[in-house]
This record gives structure tokens, sequence and C-alpha cells, in this order.
């Protein structure tokens, strides 16, 4: 790739397999028109997989590995992870490949050494490192590795500590200009480095395309391939029946929220909007560290009989929890491309979610779902209340949901993965 070649590296050791034709492609949507091209030739790779957290844990990362890596392994490659975990508290033997857990109880510094320390280990042997979501101890591992780095970034992690922290309260836009003390400057400069240092820079849409290009990575290696999912409808029950399921009510209208009970979901505000709201239930699957400030929001609000938190699920049970409601929520101040609207659009689930980040490509507003103002508990109720009322256009968004979820094809997804790491490999 253009500005790979800087770089002095040692001549990858990519294992040659038979070299396959890749004509008659299908062609691309438009929508993922910037994910790389196919090459013609077929490589295996050794790839050194570095995430923050995965499997079982909540959250998109997690999620895209679980399902990606298999599929990159049907494909002849190899793979090992390291992230972050207690080893004692998983089973090595659930996944098709080595994955090492570094604990979290120890200092952050402490963390990152032990951290960067496995990826230069593990990494000699690797032909590209793959980074998601957690891509600082992978570029300092590599100032020595000298490895073909390929990044994906969801969101902006400084944004999100500095949220978290009670550092800003501004938007994740107005973030990239604003003015900031001095610990949110030094993360700021920090995530420019080490996002700067990769090859090539996967982001799942346009709205994190752009916030990347604005820290200053060439646009010929930011790469939009686009989130998606395996199928996940073929094998769950009918709504009435995923209700009963659950033991949930049938005579009621039913809210869903399903995520990490973390600031930036703003969950809150969907407690604020039910109180405005006559009928429905709200159940909130996940867990985090806001649970008890919202469930005392919720007693606060007097909505204890029309609340559930169902703490964290399992992801089969989590869709059977989207597939039981008749409408999922999604009220987060940012999104990267969420996971959950895919997998209710799948599930032919409307959606209500703000009007942030990556939502916008997801959700067509008014076709297949709604999009509101975000941090609007007006607008929110608004609209819950409009597709609470109003069986025959839920009936409708849910047909053009699914329709429209075809545009997000998770075999496009692997094959353009694949391509990137291998162009990327070749390149090294």
């Amino acid at each position: 790739m253009t500005g790979s070649a800087s770089r002095r590296r040692p001549a990858s050791s990519l294992i040659r397999a038979t070299r396959l034709r890749t004509s008659n492609r299908p062609e691309r949507p438009s929508s993922c028109s910037d994910g790389p091209a196919l090459r013609a030739e077929k490589l295996v790779m050794r790839l050194c997989v570095i995430s923050g957290t995965f499997h079982p844990e909540p959250g998109g990362p997690p999620t895209y590995l679980y399902h990606l890596l298999p599929a990159l392994m049907e494909r002849g490659h190899a793979v090992s992870v390291i992230t972050y975990g207690e080893p004692e508290q998983h089973d090595p033997a659930a996944y098709p490949y080595p994955v090492t857990r570094l604990t979290r109880r120890v200092s952050i510094p402490r963390r990152l050494l032990a951290f960067t320390r496995e990826v230069m280990r593990q990494g000699r042997d690797a032909d590209v490192l793959f980074v998601s979501d957690y891509g600082l101890p992978a570029a300092l591992a590599n100032l020595r590795l000298r490895k073909p780095l390929v990044i994906k970034i969801v969101a902006d992690f400084a944004w999100e500590f500095a949220s978290r922290h009670g550092w800003t309260d501004a938007p994740v836009d107005a973030f990239q200009t604003a003015h900031h003390p001095l610990p949110v400057r030094l993360l700021r400069v920090v995530q420019r480095w080490y996002v700067r240092q990769a090859d090539a820079v996967i982001v799942p849409g346009r709205h994190v395309g752009r916030l990347v290009r604005g820290w200053g990575v060439a646009a010929e290696r930011l790469h939009v391939i686009y989130n998606a999912l395996p199928t996940v409808a073929d094998d769950l029950p009918p709504a009435e029946e995923a209700r009963r399921l659950l033991g949930w009510p049938l005579d009621e209208p039913v809210l869903v929220t399903v995520g990490r009970l973390a600031e930036v979901k703003r969950v809150d505000l969907q407690l604020r909007a039910l109180a405005k709201m006559k009928r429905g239930r709200l159940f909130i699957v996940g867990e985090g560290p806001q649970r008890a400030s919202l469930e005392r929001l919720a007693g606060d609000l007097g909505l204890e009989d029309r609340v559930t938190f169902t703490g964290a699920w399992p992801h089969g049970r989590a869709l059977l929890a989207i597939r039981a409601a008749d409408v999922l929520v999604l009220s987060s101040r940012t999104e990267g491309l969420s996971h959950v609207l895919l997998e209710a659009m799948q599930l032919g689930t409307p959606c209500v979610a703000t009007a942030v980040g990556g939502n916008p490509e997801v959700i067509a507003d008014g076709e297949d779902g709604l999009l509101v103002p975000s941090e609007d508990v007006d607008a929110l109720a608004d609209a819950l209340n409009v597709l609470l009322s109003d069986p025959q256009r839920r009936a409708r968004m849910a047909a053009r949901a699914r329709e429209n979820a075809r545009r997000f094809s998770w075999e496009r997804l692997v094959e353009q993965t694949e391509a990137l790491l291998r162009e990327v490999a070749h390149a090294g």
C-alpha cells in the first residue's frame, strides 16, 4: 500500500498456497465501494490478532472478531489472539485458535508493558499484526518488529476516555476541534501517533472514517469496510414465542435495549422517555458501570414496574430479546456502526436510534426505522409512541429492515478484510 514502503522490514514469511483466480466476483454495492479490491493471488498468512476485549465480553470488537477469525481460518490462515482477561475464568479449548489473556488486575502501566512484551514475543512469527480496538501496544512493539500493521478503529478512544472521566462534555464531532486540558491533549497525541503507524486503517463506516482522516491518516491508507454479521434469524422463533420463552408479557408493548451500561450509551434517556409515555415495558439487556445509577433513576421516576434490568446475557439469548421486542432502542451519544442495529434489522425488529455516528448509515429514517436528535428526551418519547401506536407501520418497517440489512453482507466483509490483510502482508 502507498505509504508503507518507507518502512524497512524483513521479507515477509508468507507461506505460499495454491493460487486461485477471483474472476466473476459479485459487484460491490456503492455503500461499500471504499473496501479493498480482491487480489488474484491467494496467500496463507499467520495473523497475530490484538484486541483489548474479546469474547465472551460484550461489545462490537469482541463480536466482530468472534465471527471473523473462524472465517479467516476456513480460508487457510493461522490465527492467534492476545487480549486482556483473567486466564482462570476462560476455557482455552473453547476456541479453534490460541488465545492469550493478560490480567487487568495490575496498574495500567504494568498492564501496557506486559501486553507490549507479549505482542513482541508472538509477533515475531506473524505475517501481519491485526489490531481491533487496542493499537498502542501493537504500535510500540512494532517499533522493533517492523511487521505489516493493520488497525481497525471503531470510535474515538480519546473522546470516550475523556467523556467517561468528565474531562469533556462535547459531542464527538465538536471534540475534534475543541480546546482541551492537558490530559486530553496527551490522549489525542498518543491516539494519533499509534493510528498513523498503521499500514492500513479499517473503519466500519464513513463517519468514523472522517474522524480518522482528521487525525492525519492518509486517504490511501484508510479503508471503509462496513460492519456486518452472519445471518442470525434462521433458527429463532417468532416474536410471540420468543416472549413466552423469556417470560415477558404478551399484552404490553415491549421495548428492548442491548449493550454495555456505560455513559456513552445514554440509557438514562430511555428511562426519562419511558416516564413520559403511558404504555410500554423496557427491558435493559446488559451490564456495566452505570447499572446502579440507572436503577436508582428508574426508582426515582416511578418505573420499578415498567423497567427490568436483566444483566448481561449470552449472545443467543440477547438475540431472542431483540426478536421479542416491538421496538429496539439505541440512544447512544455516538456509535461507530452498531452491530445491535444490524442484528435488529436482520430480525425484523424496528429501531429507534439517535442520529449520531454511523447510525444514519444503517437506518433510513422513516423507512426501516426512526432517527431522533441526540439527548432529546421528548423526541425519543414521541418516536417510540409513534411506533407503538401503529402496528402496521412497524410491520412495514420490519419488512424494509430485513431487506435493507442485505446491504451489510458478511461474505463481503470477510472477502474485503482478507484481501486487505493479504495486500498489506504482500507489500511488507
